[in-house]
């Protein structure tokens, strides 16, 4: 069994979430994980699949048209200078049993680990005694239990969301760059780690593959999806 890593890509907010999807479409057929890491082609501004669009269009002050909202929850999420990754977990996989804040725990461990390997501290935010109740407003200014937390100023750097299906978990997650001493930080070699210590906490080892020949093709009913106003204010899809 292997974790399956996909090359990365560079695109815009929809192609990002139409991909992710497709993979979560794919586990169904699998029992191994999946990973990838991308980038985003312009800045954007991406929110949780629980929030009201009209609030988020008065905080950010962007309009629907140019918002991406995700098939996950969370919050709020601003993009283009941040480390954007994406986890699936079929159901036929063990950790697909694990309760998710366990998960969550787990994964920002092992986030924690690749960062102390280049020397950057960072903690896990602890659970508060009472659970806040109610959608996530702006992800990073609202730090939750869990979330890792850099060492020194205290900021929330990474945080991320969960979409359980019957025969998978999405798991959509970022680093903040902004509170990360660019001196000490090295993308690559961070990936590297990262991904060693996923492999370690799924009891796997890695396979790098390569995209299908089909694969732009596939997605593409799920990239109209997540472009539509539809998808954008009311969740609805085709």
């Amino acid at each position: 069994m292997s974790l399956q890593i996909y090359p990365a890509l560079t695109e815009k907010g929809v192609e990002n979430m139409a991909t992710d999807w497709w993979l979560l479409k794919k586990a169904v057929f699998l029992e191994m994980p999946i990973f990838r890491h991308y980038q985003w082609k312009v800045s954007e501004i991406s929110f949780g699949y629980g929030q009201n669009w009209e609030w988020v269009e008065d905080q950010t002050q962007e309009s629907i048209e140019r918002l991406i909202r995700r098939p996950t929850g969370g919050g709020i999420v601003r993009h283009g200078k941040d480390w954007t990754y994406c986890l699936v977990l079929p159901r036929r996989h063990p950790s697909f049993s694990m309760p998710s804040l366990d998960l969550y725990e787990k994964i920002h461990r092992a986030i924690a680990d690749a960062l102390a390997d280049q020397s950057i501290e960072t903690f896990l935010q602890p659970c508060p005694a009472k659970k806040k109740t109610g959608i996530p407003g702006d992800c990073f200014q609202e730090p939750v239990g869990k979330d890792l937390m850099t060492g020194k100023s205290e900021k929330k750097i990474a945080g991320a969301a969960m979409k359980r299906t019957k025969s998978a978990i999405l798991f959509q997650g970022t680093l903040d760059l902004g509170f990360i001493e660019k001196a000490k930080f090295d993308p690559s070699s961070f990936g590297e780690s990262f991904t060693n210590q996923l492999a370690r906490l799924f009891k796997t080892e890695k396979e790098e593959v390569k995209w299908p020949e089909h694969f732009h093709q596939e997605r593409k009913s799920f990239c109209l999806e997540f472009e539509s106003l539809e998808w954008r204010k009311n969740r609805e899809r085709n």
